[in-house]
């Protein structure tokens, strides 16, 4: 026999599902031609059968829902936020009235409104301070350490001012005490440097 009828052979022992034992043996095309018509026999046809079909229809559909699905979350991780599209969007007016207005990382030297008197080159007197001292910051901010004490009846010298921070308005003054920045006021009211020249 040649090959091309061991191969034939092969193919019609496979569809009895009996093999010759010899020939599977020592024959490459009768084997070979046996395997390929066993495996066709054990795999059924996706068009064939309406279970394969169904099952490889709904597998299709559960892949296009989770790559759509996917698309979605994507996209719109990637697009901006609405809330900045609007403010990008919105007049300049509504812009500056939705902002909050902060203060300055710096103390600003803006003048802010004094009572009649203090000036820069004028003299001042500390009163108020219910018998303590009126410290002096090395700069015009409750978190600067005090570097001067005046007591209270003590004559100072303005020199520099004044400056608005953190709620209160600071003139830097130099007195028996020391040189440094002082609130002019408390915020309840209460003046802590007097003017005495006007």
């Amino acid at each position: 026999m040649d090959t091309e009828e061991m191969y034939e052979l092969g193919l019609a022992d496979a569809a009895r599902g009996e093999p010759h034992p010899f020939y599977y043996q020592h024959y490459y095309h009768y084997r070979r031609g046996y395997d390929k018509a066993r495996r066709q026999l054990r795999r059924p046809r996706v068009w064939e059968g309406g279970r394969t079909k169904r099952g490889w229809l709904l597998v299709a559909t559960i892949i296009c829902v989770i790559g759509i699905g996917s698309f979605i979350v994507l996209r719109s991780r990637a697009q901006p936020p609405t809330t900045t599209r609007t403010l990008v969007s919105a007049p300049t007016s509504v812009i500056a009235t939705a902002l909050p207005v902060r203060s300055p990382i710096f103390p600003t030297s803006t003048p802010a409104p004094t009572p009649a008197g203090i000036h820069i080159g004028g003299t001042a007197r500390v009163s108020n301070t219910e018998g303590k001292v009126l410290r002096g910051r090395q700069q015009p901010n409750l978190k600067s350490p005090a570097q001067a004490a005046f007591k209270e009846g003590e004559q100072v010298r303005v020199l520099e001012g004044p400056v608005t921070a953190d709620g209160y308005i600071w003139w830097r003054i130099e007195g028996a005490g020391g040189t440094g920045w002082s609130a002019q006021q408390s915020q309840e009211g209460a003046v802590w440097l007097q003017p005495l020249d006007m």
